[in-house]
């Protein structure tokens, strides 16, 4: 869950755009989209996450406002990228905007159309200024965009990247709320769809890492009643995040301490999204004050060298009876993945160096819930990758299965083999 090479936070801000039709800053979508530097974020969020009040009327996955950006590093020249602003709608029904970007390759579209990949990404935080879309720089380095994109764009495919709702728009974001990313996921692959001029097709794969890899799993769960429109053909998960429940039931243990980065802003967004689940239900008075400062005022990075500064422990933060607090636990079951079949065929690639997600964790999940209930899952170890190297050095894996998914080849599965998986060494 936590970003890996080349995973950084958007913690920069930015410059108005134009104003919408609705008088709100942005473009009318269908007017000639304004362009502005990569670099243009750097001291706040821009108006652009701000959307019209109220939401004009429209489907989910409809467009609110776009703008091209350009100069995007790790992006290949020749591409073009649009940050857009989408609706989406909410675990409670509630219309949404939410913020993304979509990266079309250079060239013309094949014939039908460029598939779509739509991309979940891994942890950055919880603050509106993590957004991906924003394109800023953390400690140096490059912007989180997909990891090696150009191997995805060299194939012709386009990626729909979501930041989730609550990322550079208002609202709490709710980190690992599997319906909420999922809903995020799809929509965002549905906007893509409707970018003036680029011809897209209905055809999608759906990609993510760590807390991306649990919005996939999610978004396949979810497709055909969520978007039935969307002709989904495979979902990849990298290191997803599973087995939430287990995770929350020992949060307030030595064991849970270890994962303290990852279940405190779960708890928190949890807290603040369920209408059902007050925050004193999770956190001691003490602690609904220093998780409303440690979760909602910066990046993971901040979070992280706050956590070790300041010596917080989970005594700190949490009620005694966390771990068998009867709605606390009914919504972590929630948000494991696999609550129900997913009737795509899915990949999931492991580093066998992970001290993130362990492979032990992704093991259970597949041995344990995918398998048993029926899921088509080809679950691929990569040797010797951390959480963060998965994603580079899986690439031929990664690509070479989605070709398959385009082509209509059958899907492989490691269901039924000997732990249910096969190797892969880089």
């Amino acid at each position: 869950m936590r970003r890996g090479r080349g995973f950084v936070a958007g913690i920069g801000v930015g410059l108005g755009a134009l104003l919408s039709a609705c008088g709100t800053p942005g473009h009318p979508v269908g007017a000639v989209a304004p362009s502005v530097p990569a670099s243009a974020t750097a001291h706040g969020v821009p108006p652009f996450y701000t959307p019209p009040q109220p939401l004009p009327a429209g489907p989910a996955g409809s467009l609110i406002r776009t703008e091209r950006v350009t100069a995007v590093p790790r992006v290949p020249r020749g591409a073009t990228v649009w940050r857009i602003l989408y609706r989406s709608r909410s675990i409670y029904g509630a219309d949404i905007a939410v913020s993304g970007y979509v990266v079309v390759p250079a060239g013309p579209a094949p014939p039908g159309g460029f598939p779509v990949i739509a991309w979940a990404h891994g942890t950055t935080g919880v603050a509106d200024v993590c957004a991906p879309s924003l394109f800023n720089s953390l400690e140096g380095q490059g912007p989180y965009v997909m990891p090696d994109i150009g191997a995805y764009l060299g194939a012709h495919d386009i990626v729909a990247a979501t930041d989730y709702e609550g990322l550079g728009t208002p609202g709490i974001h709710p980190y690992l709320l599997g319906e909420s990313e999922g809903r995020g996921v799809l929509d965002a692959a549905r906007a893509a769809m409707r970018l003036p001029g680029v011809h897209a097709s209905r055809t999608v794969l759906i990609y993510g890492h760590s807390q991306g890899g649990h919005a996939a799993l999610f978004a396949g769960q979810l497709a055909a009643t969520y978007a039935p429109d969307l002709h989904v053909v495979g979902v990849v998960a990298a290191a997803p995040a599973t087995n939430l429940s287990a995770i929350v039931s020992i949060a307030d243990t030595p064991t849970g301490a270890k994962i303290l980065l990852f279940e405190l802003p779960a708890l928190y967004s949890w807290a603040r999204t369920y209408r059902d689940l007050p925050l004193s239900d999770v956190f001691t008075a003490s602690g609904v004050a220093l998780a409303d400062r440690l979760v909602d005022t910066g990046c993971q990075n901040h979070l992280t060298s706050t956590v070790a500064a300041d010596h917080i422990t989970t005594a700190d933060l949490y009620q005694p009876d966390l771990d068998t607090n009867p709605v606390v636990l009914g919504h972590a079951r929630l948000n494991d993945p696999g609550a129900s079949r997913t009737p795509f065929p899915i990949l999931i690639v492991q580093g066998t160096a992970d001290t993130t997600v362990p492979a032990a964790l992704t093991d259970q999940f597949v041995t344990g819930t995918g398998c048993p209930i029926g899921d088509r899952i080809d679950y691929v170890h990569v040797t010797g990758a951390t959480h963060g190297e998965v994603v580079f050095q899986a690439v031929p894996v990664i690509t070479s299965w989605m070709a398959g998914r385009l082509g209509g080849s059958q899907a492989p599965t490691t269901c039924g083999r000997p732990g249910d998986v096969t190797t892969f060494t880089p």
